[in-house]
């Protein structure tokens, strides 16, 4: 539920963790379960994040609903010129 997952986030501090492994983590199960306070922070990270290793479970989750798919979409076209190429070539025939 939302209360468990705000309490877990209040437990941990998850949502306004700097390492990338617990955002990650966090993150697909924030997008899985849609508890929404952390969106802005997956959506910095992955703007800000290059390593394919924890985009990758971001997008892929996302990707899962039409909505996550809208969103992940929006979030790449600003993310891309950020990646290296092979992250960028990735998630190009991820998202297409």
């Amino acid at each position: 539920s939302q209360q468990q997952l705000e309490a877990i986030d209040k437990f941990g501090n998850f949502t306004q963790s700097g390492n990338a492994e617990i955002i990650s983590a966090w993150g697909v199960i924030a997008i899985r379960n849609n508890y929404e306070r952390m969106y802005p922070n997956i959506e910095k990270f992955l703007i800000n994040t290059g390593r394919r290793k924890f985009l990758s479970p971001l997008y892929n989750e996302l990707i899962k609903t039409p909505e996550g798919k809208a969103r992940a979409g929006e979030i790449y076209r600003k993310a891309r010129p950020n990646y290296h190429f092979v992250a960028a070539n990735t998630f190009d025939k991820l998202l297409n």
